[in-house]
């Protein structure tokens, strides 16, 4: 276990400087490993601002947290009026503070105060609900690949990685390795509920069915065999479960523990066919996997040609990824052909699933094909990003190529792709409300098509500001033979979207072949490169009830 890394939460190196302790408005009280806003009796969380702390981070001794830690405090006020109830302190820094909530802290509204050197932050509120696990992931940003163990391999000592190896331990070596169906599979977190016994180190042992836990694993419902708080870590839970032996391959399998009432944050797993030591995705290969493992990233590129009955353009970029960008482009539960992603993010240019970086291609991409003039090309814009818009109606039936002359990060390549002689989708224009606990049916007609996207949407503000809002975007996309001219998405799929009047549908034919491949100035080449066509039909402003 590495008990500590578990706060390494990306500590800010803003100056410290000697003021009032303030707490930051927007998701400034956090759980300590999921990041969501809600907290649990016997949760570990953090607290994000400046001058709440010591200029130098300053844990505490061992695990006998204290209600003082450095000059720092923390308290929650009942909003309805009681005792003030102290939180014990795991660190505190200037610009971030950690504790444990005690079991005995009843759900409800709190104030929450931070005090430092004797000065009091304004109060800001915070709810605590009897049960709101976070798990623990490898770059303990709370998304992404979690941090979870085999307990079936190497007596427990193993690391759930996209591909097979060893790390060298304190006193013993970890095994490396996906995980396969039928493995016993831990997830660690906190956030499970109160357990009195814990907040001293003990364990009152297992709350699966107290609880009535349930893992989801992309969609499939899991019954863990324990679900409890860990001996010897004060807030800190694990959570283990079989795989099930006809669980589908997945290198990014979408995992959520469900309780009543509440859902953890989403994080994957890779799950490996049985006997491979290497888990399979069809976009990435096993040495970009390891890569990842590694903690580095990949390069991506993603580029394609889009119809819109009002407009057409083509656009597309080279990005470099973490595992954690990979995963929340990837990872979801899935209802059939569809897969349902939900991504919270501040803003916009905080979109958690963008790329780290964009890479340099050159100051424009030659653009040829059908109806386009001649000279046609993609230009640079801020990022790098490469689009053209175009006239409606200058997308024709044929082949589009984008040509790269070389630039700094990427050298020449060549990117093509046969756009289709026709779509059509039929029936959308009778489409002004969803009702979530209906199916709900799209067709379309048209000639040369490989593939079929239909993607319904809700982008829905759940807080912060005008200038700096939290939303929540929950996106059905569901990807079908194009020959069908029909698809129906389930209920189940269509029950996790927000009730909104501005909800969207968008449903177009795409290509699920069209690849290339690009050198890198640096040496080698980039890890995928894909083309996609995309004539497209969409609303916005659907009722989702």
């Amino acid at each position: 276990m590495r008990f500590r890394t578990f706060f390494a939460l990306a500590l800010s190196t803003v100056p410290w400087m000697a003021a009032q302790p303030v707490i930051r408005p927007v998701n400034g009280i956090q759980n300590a490993m999921g990041y969501q806003t809600t907290l649990a009796p016997d949760c570990l969380f953090a607290v994000f601002g400046t001058g709440l702390g010591p200029a130098t981070l300053t844990f505490a001794d061992g695990q006998n947290y204290q209600t003082s830690l450095a000059g720092t405090s923390i308290s929650f006020k009942p909003v309805g009026g009681g005792a003030v109830i102290p939180a014990r302190l795991v660190y505190t820094l200037a610009t971030q503070v950690a504790g444990l909530l005690p079991s005995s802290i009843a759900p409800g509204a709190y104030a929450v105060t931070v005090t430092y050197r004797n000065v009091n932050s304004a109060p800001q509120n915070v709810a605590v609900v009897a049960r709101s696990l976070g798990i623990d992931t490898v770059d303990t940003s709370g998304s992404g690949p979690a941090q979870a163990n085999v307990g079936n391999v190497n007596n427990g000592l193993s690391l759930v990685r996209f591909t097979s190896g060893t790390l060298p331990g304190p006193g013993f070596t970890w095994t490396l390795t996906p995980a396969h169906p039928g493995d016993a599979i831990v997830l660690w977190g906190t956030g499970g509920g109160a357990d009195p016994a814990n907040d001293s180190g003990g364990s009152s042992g297992d709350q699966t069915a107290a609880g009535n836990f349930k893992v989801l694993v992309d969609g499939v419902t899991i019954t863990p065999f324990y679900s409890g708080t860990a001996t010897l870590y004060p807030g800190l839970w694990q959570v283990n479960f079989y795989l099930p032996q006809d669980i589908t391959p997945d290198c990014f399998a979408a995992v959520q523990v469900a309780a009543p009432g509440t859902t953890s944050n989403m994080v994957t797993i890779a799950i490996a066919p049985p006997g491979q030591d290497s888990c399979s995705d069809p976009q990435l290969n096993t040495a970009s996997l390891a890569k990842l493992d590694a903690g580095g990233t990949i390069v991506g590129a993603d580029f394609g040609l889009y119809k819109f009955p009002t407009e057409e353009m083509a656009s597309g970029q080279f990005g470099r990824y973490a595992a954690t960008e990979v995963a929340l482009r990837k990872a979801g539960q899935r209802f059939g052909a569809c897969l349902v992603t939900d991504i919270k993010a501040v803003a916009a240019s905080k979109y958690p699933a963008a790329p780290d970086s964009l890479l340099d291609a050159g100051s424009s991409l030659p653009f040829a094909g059908p109806g386009l003039p001649a000279g046609s090309s993609l230009l640079r814009i801020t990022g790098p990003y490469y689009g053209d818009s175009l006239l409606p109606g200058t997308l024709r039936a044929g082949t589009y190529t984008i040509t790269g002359l070389g630039g700094p990060d990427i050298g020449p390549f060549s990117a093509s792709v046969r756009f289709p002689s026709d779509f059509t989708a039929t029936n959308l224009d009778s489409i002004d409300r969803i009702d979530r606990t209906q199916p709900l049916m799209l067709t379309w007609s048209g000639l040369g098509m490989d593939r079929v996207r239909i993607q319904v949407a809700t982008n829905v503000q759940v807080g912060g500001t005008a200038d700096d809002p939290v939303t929540r975007n929950v996106a059905v996309q569901c990807d079908v033979d194009g020959g069908l001219g029909a698809y129906t998405i389930p209920p189940e799929a269509l029950a996790l979207l927000q009730p909104t009047d501005q909800g969207n549908i968008q449903i177009g034919a795409y290509t699920s072949r069209a690849t290339f491949t690009a050198p890198l100035v640096a040496g080698g080449e980039i890890d995928y490169g894909q083309i996609s066509y995309n004539p497209t039909d969409g609303i916005v402003g659907v009722i989702v009830q």
